[in-house]
C-alpha cells in the first residue's frame, strides 16, 4: 500500500504535466458566420464587383477586376492598420517574442476550402491568389503606420502562370509583407484540408525583418484579382496555439520546478534527521 509521503510527492511529481495538458492549448481565431465581417474592396480603380457572405452552411467570396485595380473580396476579424478601424472585435492577440517563444508553442491553422473558378483575363498579366493573411504589431513604427503580414496563399496565379512554392519579400503600402506560396496549392473544384503550423512562416518573416517582437492584431482570409476572376469557399478555420511538451521553455520549466522540489526535500529531511 503506498503511503501519504509517497502520494503527495506522486502528485508534486505530476503537478507540471497537469499543468501543461490542461493549458496545451488555446484558442486564437474560430470561423463562424456571426464572427467576422464581411468585405468587397473596389480595388483602386473603384470598379471591381465582388461577393462575400455566408450561405448554406458555407463563406463564399468572388471577385471580378477587369481594369487592373486589385480588387478584394474576404472576412476578416481584428484591428486593422492605417486607421482602417475594427472589424467585429479583436482577436486573441498572442504576442511572439523571438528569445522566448520560437519552438515553445505550435500555431496551428486548420482550414477546409475550395478554389470554385479562376479567370485570367490576360495572356501574360493577370493575378488571382486565394489567401489567409496575419497582421503584426512590429513594436518599431506604430501599428496604424506600419504593420507586418505573414500570408499563406493556397492558390496563386501571377503573370502567365500558376506560382507556388516560393517564398516573396515586398512593401505595399508601407507595410512589410511575408508572403508564401505553399508547394501544395489548391486544385479547382478539389475540397481541400489544410493543417499548418504558421510558426516557421512567421519566424521567417521577424528574421528577414529584423523583428525580435511581435503581436497578432488581425486576420483576413481572402480572394484578390488583378485582371482576372477568383471564386473559392471556406466550410471552416481555426488557428490555436499548440503548446510544445518539448520546448525549450517548458523543459527549463520543469528543471527549475524540480530543482526547487529537491531542495525542498533534502532540506526537510534535513532538518526531520537535526531534530533526532
Amino acid at each position: 500500500m503506498p503511503t501519504v509521503k509517497s502520494l503527495i510527492f506522486l502528485i508534486l511529481f505530476v503537478v507540471p504535466f497537469l499543468m501543461f495538458f490542461y493549458q496545451s492549448r488555446e484558442e486564437i481565431f474560430i470561423l463562424a458566420q456571426d464572427n467576422v465581417c464581411f468585405e468587397v474592396w473596389k480595388g483602386f480603380n473603384n470598379d471591381g464587383v465582388g461577393y462575400s457572405a455566408f450561405e448554406n452552411g458555407k463563406f463564399r467570396m468572388w471577385i471580378n477586376d477587369t481594369s487592373g485595380g486589385w480588387s478584394l473580396s474576404k472576412i476578416s476579424r481584428g484591428l486593422m492598420p492605417h486607421h482602417w478601424g475594427l472589424r467585429y472585435a479583436p482577436i486573441n492577440e498572442i504576442e511572439i517574442k523571438k528569445s522566448v517563444n520560437f519552438f515553445s508553442s505550435d500555431i496551428i491553422l486548420e482550414i477546409d476550402l475550395k478554389l470554385i473558378d479562376y479567370r485570367n483575363y490576360t495572356v501574360s498579366n493577370s493575378s488571382m491568389n486565394v489567401a489567409i493573411v496575419l497582421f503584426f504589431d512590429g513594436f518599431i513604427t506604430d501599428y496604424q503606420e506600419k504593420c507586418y503580414q505573414t500570408e499563406i496563399q493556397f492558390f496563386s496565379y501571377y503573370g502567365d502562370r500558376i506560382q507556388k512554392d516560393q517564398e516573396w519579400y515586398f512593401t505595399w503600402r508601407n507595410d512589410s509583407v511575408a508572403q508564401f506560396k505553399l508547394s501544395d496549392n489548391l486544385q479547382k473544384g478539389v475540397f481541400k484540408h489544410y493543417k499548418i503550423n504558421l510558426l516557421p512562416y512567421i519566424e521567417n518573416m521577424m528574421k528577414y525583418y529584423n523583428l525580435n517582437h511581435v503581436k497578432l492584431k488581425h486576420i483576413e482570409i481572402f480572394t484578390e484579382a488583378y485582371k482576372g476572376y477568383s471564386e473559392f469557399e471556406v466550410y471552416s478555420a481555426k488557428i490555436y496555439l499548440n503548446r510544445n511538451l518539448f520546448s525549450s521553455s517548458f523543459i527549463i520549466f520543469i528543471i527549475t520546478y524540480y530543482i526547487f522540489l529537491s531542495a525542498y526535500i533534502i532540506l526537510k529531511k534535513a532538518k526531520i534527521t537535526s531534530k533526532r
